[in-house]
């Protein structure tokens, strides 16, 4: 499978899997498990969970009309990268830069708001990918975001095994 591929529904198939993480699932998980780590009593917690609903709301408005336009999604080689140059049903209602807007939105100011040192700092580690995405990365900005997304994941991985939250949340960590 491949780009030189003939078979466009394997393409197609491939792109929405891939897609289905950037569009769907970052909007949700992020809230969601911060909502999970901040403490039982925080007034947090509602807001997290009123951006997760909404993360949702938004990534199934984002990933399901391609399900049903599959010609809406075309993957293509930019720059040696693959580029998903694609229609968005919001595309019909509203200017693309204000879906990125309210998807950057989503993601970031639930881990800015998080009662948690550490989740606000990758708060600002996916600010900074978003700012390299954006001054260098444009051409192909799915794929790159993803890409930096997981190397920003490293520092979750950071904040896991060095048990940075140990003294922010003993209750998680006894």
């Amino acid at each position: 499978m491949g780009m030189n591929n003939t078979d466009p529904s394997m393409i197609w198939w491939a792109a929405m899997s891939y897609i289905f993480f950037s569009w769907l699932m970052w909007p949700v998980w992020i809230p969601f498990s911060i909502y999970f780590l901040e403490p039982p009593a925080s007034r947090r917690k509602l807001p997290l969970l009123g951006f997760a609903l909404a993360g949702l709301a938004f990534g199934l408005i984002l990933y399901v009309p391609h399900l049903f336009h599959p010609d809406w999604v075309d993957v293509r080689v930019n720059r040696h990268s693959l580029s998903y140059e694609d229609t968005m049903f919001l595309d019909y209602l509203i200017p693309r830069w204000l879906t990125y807007l309210i998807y950057i939105f989503l993601i970031v100011t639930p881990a800015m708001i998080s009662t948690y040192l550490h989740i606000r700092l990758f708060g600002l580690t996916l600010i900074v990918v978003l700012a390299v995405v954006y001054a260098f990365l444009t051409y192909a900005y799915i794929s790159f975001f993803c890409l930096l997304a997981g190397l920003a994941t490293i520092h979750l991985i950071y904040i896991i095994v060095w048990n940075k939250c140990h003294h922010e949340c003993p209750e998680l960590f006894r």
